[in-house]
């Protein structure tokens, strides 16, 4: 309950002046079931914190943006834009648009408010949902997601007039910048205002990601040109300042073959060949964005452990680390950080051991590694308030002799030569990465009530984990579990011969690619008592068609299990469900009823599997979840399960459930 009560900050925004930082501050409300977030201001040379926004449904966070001038605040809720003075009080709604509205940006001038949106159901559609005369083709009822323009009324935004609450009028006049039959999935502004880089997908559909292509067109829509076509995952594309050049994520290597880490590739933005700004780099790209100079990209680099933010020097193809430390700067659910090229300031979350994501500012003239600046203080009676884990690298050698390494979680009550019962963690992706800091979804892993309750908790940056360069990232390909199971048992061998882990009370637990992985181990071995597997996989050659998402996964088995002479011997060796007449430990398996990255399906064929060869077993389904659960009593209903389950088969202990208000 304590960390579902904890506040968590998220999308910090820096004014153009560089005086104060926006950010989305979450709280559990109970009578919802979900975190609401609010818009809280902070002044940076000091003062208390402000909160800007009231309501009973909150803010959508991510989608929060200082005007050009500094004076007012865009901000989204309830699916529309709203205005409200940089100084508080009354918001006034910008859109009234018939579907919700998403991912806005100011334009250069202030005058207009760009933003994503889906199209709108059609009469007779909306006719045929009211009699329920709906029928539908599967992943064919989609409606395709366009760019629009929303004039600012006057008097907000650099438009003139009065920024006095309640000024600015409503619902200026909207205009379709795209149109057609396409997506937009993600867009930016040049710097100038004139220009856009976009990318372009056949349909919003996640199967259809690779798909995306690059594309830069005038601000007003005309003049759209395509840059890059090939079918790889491409990401933020973003024009150079002077708008002669595009940069771009993907997951690519210099041939744009797909399945690699994450690379920054630059392209002309008159048309040519990409090309990857640093050729081999060893770690991967998370975000990037042009500095002001237009000479070099800033980026979040992913270390393994730790995210950075480096220098890239575009001509010199090299690379500076600007900050370093046992922390991270958080990818998702929404962008932790942001430049602000008229304040010449980086601000940024950082997710720390003791402080789970305050916010803090980089001088982007830094060439080397500078102090960072905290803003603020979301955190700053944590560790007085509660006993931490402390947290350490800790490395060790995979069956093949390669080094693996991943974070180890100390009991509060830790004493060096005493044994401890042991949890393993273990990250999804597999192209992810667990960091120092308390890492995504902290309610599904709480590892600070693990360590409370006298367990030692490790999370493996196994074989397939990002940040560790293309080897260790594509050693899934062509045999998935070749070393990455091995890896998490070497770990553990690890830990058992240091002294640290009790043999006789270790458990796993994971979520999604983690989860798939508690799956194959425990048709491997029995040494671990108890296991919890969330959205996991059972099943790969059903589990290709299940899912909403195949691309990443054709490249793992070399084929689709349903084209010519198809690679199905490799797919069913490797799935779990191959072995699972092994399995005696008792597992506990759970699923979102709406997961459509990992349906249902793969869970009901390992549990029914189990149950009939007679291993303890429950399946644990969650209504109105997807892959990711957000409702707070599905989340603490995890949690009580996974530890009773594990106190009752490792420490043979009864366990007293936490009850939600």
């Amino acid at each position: 309950m304590d960390i579902a009560e904890l506040p968590r900050a998220l999308d910090p925004q820096l004014s153009p002046d560089g005086r104060y930082v926006l950010y989305a501050l979450s709280h559990a409300d109970w009578k919802a079931g979900r975190a609401v977030w609010q818009i809280w201001r902070q002044e940076i040379g000091g003062g208390g914190p402000l909160q800007l926004t009231f309501g009973d449904n909150g803010v959508v966070p991510g989608f929060t943006r200082w005007s050009p001038d500094g004076r007012t605040i865009l901000f989204a809720r309830d699916g529309q834009l709203s205005l409200m003075s940089a100084g508080g009080g009354e918001a006034t709604p910008l859109t009234r648009h018939a579907t919700s509205a998403s991912a806005p940006t100011w334009s250069a001038d202030g005058s207009a408010v760009y933003f994503l949106a889906a199209d709108a159901r059609t009469g007779e559609e909306r006719e045929r949902a009211r009699v329920r005369d709906d029928l539908y083709s599967y992943e064919e009822d989609f409606k395709q997601r366009h760019l629009w323009k929303v004039t600012v009324p006057t008097g907000a935004g650099g438009a003139g007039g009065p920024r006095t609450a309640g000024a600015f009028g409503c619902c200026g006049g909207e205009q379709a910048i795209t149109s057609g039959d396409f997506s937009i999935a993600s867009y930016r502004m040049s710097r100038d205002g004139q220009h856009i880089a976009f990318t372009r997908v056949p349909s919003p559909l996640p199967g259809d990601e690779d798909k995306s292509e690059i594309w830069t067109m005038d601000a007003n829509g005309q003049n759209a040109r395509a840059l890059v076509t090939n079918a790889i995952v491409k990401l933020e594309p973003e024009l150079s300042p002077d708008n002669r050049q595009v940069l771009f994520l993907a997951s690519a290597n210099a041939r744009l073959e797909p399945y690699y880490s994450q690379n920054l590739f630059v392209v002309p933005a008159t048309g040519g060949t990409p090309v990857p700004v640093v050729p081999d780099f060893p770690y991967e790209f998370d975000r990037a964005t042009w500095a002001p100079d237009g000479r070099s990209i800033l980026s979040v680099v992913n270390m393994g452990l730790h995210s950075e933010v480096f220098r890239i020097n575009v001509a010199a193809r090299t690379f500076t680390p600007l900050t370093e430390g046992r922390h991270s700067i958080p990818s998702a659910p929404a962008p932790a950080w942001n430049l602000e090229p008229r304040a010449g300031k980086l601000v940024f979350l950082l997710d720390e051991p003791t402080r789970f994501g305050d916010a803090w500012t980089l001088p982007v003239a830094a060439t080397d590694l500078a102090r960072v600046t905290r803003v603020t203080g979301v955190y700053d009676t944590l560790e007085t308030t509660f006993a931490l884990p402390r947290q350490e690298r800790f490395e060790w050698k995979g069956a093949d002799g390669a080094t693996v390494d991943g974070i180890l979680f100390y009991p509060s009550d830790y004493r060096p030569g005493v044994r401890y019962p042991l949890v393993v963690q273990m990250h999804g992706g597999p192209a992810e990465s667990d960091k120092f800091g308390s890492g995504p979804g902290l309610l599904l892993n709480y590892v600070p009530v693990l360590t409370g309750r006298g367990y030692v908790v490790l999370r493996p940056n196994y074989r397939g984990s990002a940040g560790y360069g293309n080897a260790f990232y594509r050693d899934v390909v062509g045999h998935y579990f070749n070393n990455m199971a091995p890896d998490v048992l070497a770990g553990v061998d690890a830990l058992v011969e240091k002294g640290i882990a009790d043999p006789d009370r270790m458990v796993l637990m994971g979520w999604s690619a983690g989860a798939h992985l508690v799956n194959k181990l425990i048709t491997m071995t029995d040494r671990f008592k108890a296991a919890s597997a969330g959205a996991s996989a059972a099943n790969f050659i059903s589990f290709y068609a299940q899912s909403d998402v195949r691309y990443i996964r054709t490249p793992w088995f070399g084929g689709t299990p349903w084209q010519k002479d198809a690679p199905t011997d490799l797919y069913w060796t490797q799935s779990p469900l191959k072995d699972v007449a092994k399995v005696k430990t008792p597992t506990l398996f759970f699923v979102g009823e709406n997961d459509a990255r990992v349906p249902l399906a793969q869970s009901i064929e390992i549990w029914r599997a189990l149950r009939t060869n007679g291993v303890s077993t429950r399946l644990y389904v969650a209504p109105r979840e997807g892959h990711q659960w957000g409702e707070l009593r599905h989340q603490i209903a995890k949690a009580n399960a996974e530890l009773e389950w594990f106190e009752r088969y490792a420490r043979r202990r009864p366990y007293t459930a936490e009850k939600a208000p």
